[in-house]
């Protein structure tokens, strides 16, 4: 962020100076065990936790802080600026921030592979301009505004997730920050608990592209229908990426090398180029196809392009491949839904593998009263060159039933992560290639974990 005093903190969030005017400070944090010497705490109120807990605690490091309740025996030498609601004044410092500074805004949204395309997009842009990307999935209506708060002042380009459990929630985050560039990943029943259909998601997700800046670009999976619909009457400039129809930055010629990643050839602006990309899978392919149309869409060369899809390596918990004892882990345990456990089946069936196809699946959440139908739905696509299924937590006993009904006969169930991961490691042998996926909450992050502890074989 810039360096702003607390008076410019308090103007721009319609707040009221306590004391400390003239404190200056060049970050924003929420949370007290990250405060830094320069930061300014926002305690702002959550469902669980509240902020103000934790003031006391913040302020023996930080510069000051923004509060809804004035604490007591504060040091005279900290800024306090007081707001009616802390979350609005992060949002309002972020719309403050924004329209003060000149950088590219890349927001992202989609049902899945949000992050990805987040990390793959930043990777690219990186080559030639000075790029600021939000961290984690830091996508809501808290961390969103927060990434906007810490854009460095050099910063050319930021790219920033906008995700949503609810309608409404993209129109206010775009609505603030206004992006350049708008980018759909793709569209499926992802949340669907808080909107019954999938009409309904798509129609939320139209958010980003009607609050875009005047003459923005939308970045469009013509492979998804949902995506296609809601964004076919937009008439600002519109770039598509594809696989299954044509594009504007379209891949054919897809050679699938398992693990080892894509060879693929890209037809885009009446030319082709061949990339050699390290992600495995098609939906990885279709991240990277999304990232190359928005890194084009703001002028990064070929060049930069082709140095940014040689460096990509896979985000955390999320498509990282854990050699373990002669087998080898494939740890997607960051999140999980329909769509995206459909596409890491696709992956297991294309891997060359000397031993056994082995898929550990946990529960998958926020699905709504049909949660069980799409478990046992999921189980029931699992492919039959999967040899043993191993579900984790309660819902997961649907998605065994549908895995049994489609012709899996060695499958077994689990309540938690440490029950399962105590088994896998006894279960798994040399050659075998085992898929770890759930929903976050789930926590087979452990799995990984249990087994990386030990690698030796000790127990």
């Amino acid at each position: 962020m810039p360096t702003l005093t607390f008076r410019d903190i308090a103007n721009m969030t319609g707040g009221q100076v306590i004391q400390g005017a003239e404190v200056v400070t060049t970050s924003v944090v929420i949370d007290s065990r990250e405060v830094k010497p320069d930061s300014v705490f926002f305690a702002i109120k959550g469902e669980r936790l509240d902020g103000h807990q934790f003031l006391a605690q913040a302020l023996q490091t930080a510069r000051g802080a923004v509060v809804s309740e004035i604490p007591a025996n504060v040091d005279p030498g900290k800024g306090i600026v007081r707001v009616g609601d802390t979350t609005v004044a992060l949002q309002m410092l972020a719309r403050s921030i924004r329209r003060r500074m000149d950088f590219t805004l890349i927001g992202i949204t989609g049902s899945a592979g949000k992050t990805t395309t987040k990390e793959m997009i930043a990777a690219l842009t990186a080559t030639e301009r000075r790029t600021f990307k939000s961290w984690g999935n830091f996508n809501n209506l808290i961390g969103c505004p927060l990434c906007i708060d810490n854009t460095p002042d050099d910063a050319e380009v930021v790219v920033s997730e906008m995700g949503m459990n609810h309608k409404g929630e993209i129109a206010q985050l775009a609505g603030l920050t206004r992006p350049d560039v708008g980018v759909y990943t793709n569209i499926a029943p992802v949340h669907i608990e808080f909107f019954g259909t999938v009409e309904k998601i798509a129609e939320a997700k139209r958010e980003l592209l009607e609050n875009l800046r005047e003459g923005g670009t939308v970045i469009v999976n013509v492979d998804n229908e949902h995506v296609v619909n809601i964004s076919r009457d937009y008439d600002g400039p519109k770039r598509s990426y594809g696989i299954e129809h044509p594009a504007d930055y379209r891949a054919t010629n897809i050679r699938e090398r398992g693990l080892l990643g894509t060879r693929f050839t890209l037809e885009a602006e009446g030319e082709k180029r061949e990339f050699d990309f390290i992600l495995p899978g098609r939906h990885n392919l279709e991240n990277l196809l999304a990232a190359i149309a928005t890194a084009r869409a703001i002028d990064i060369s070929w060049q930069g392009i082709e140095r940014g899809v040689h460096d990509i390596k896979p985000a955390y918990h999320r498509g990282v491949i854990v050699p373990w004892r002669g087998a080898t882990i494939y740890d997607d345990t960051y999140n999980s839904n329909p769509y995206a456990l459909g596409r890491a089946m696709e992956l297991m069936t294309q891997a060359d593998v000397k031993g056994r196809r082995i898929a550990v699946i946990g529960d998958m959440l926020e699905l709504g009263d049909r949660e069980l139908d799409y478990h046992r739905d999921a189980g029931r696509a699992i492919p039959r060159g999967v040899d043993a299924v191993i579900g984790v937590g309660k819902r997961s006993q649907a998605l065994l039933d549908g895995a049994r009904e489609a012709g899996h006969s060695e499958v077994h169930h689990f309540d938690d992560a440490k029950a399962a991961g105590e088994f896998v490691r006894d279960f798994v042998r040399e050659g075998d290639l085992v898929l770890i996926k759930a929903s976050r909450g789930i926590g087979l992050d452990k799995i990984v974990s249990m087994l990386e502890n030990n690698a030796e074989g000790g127990n």
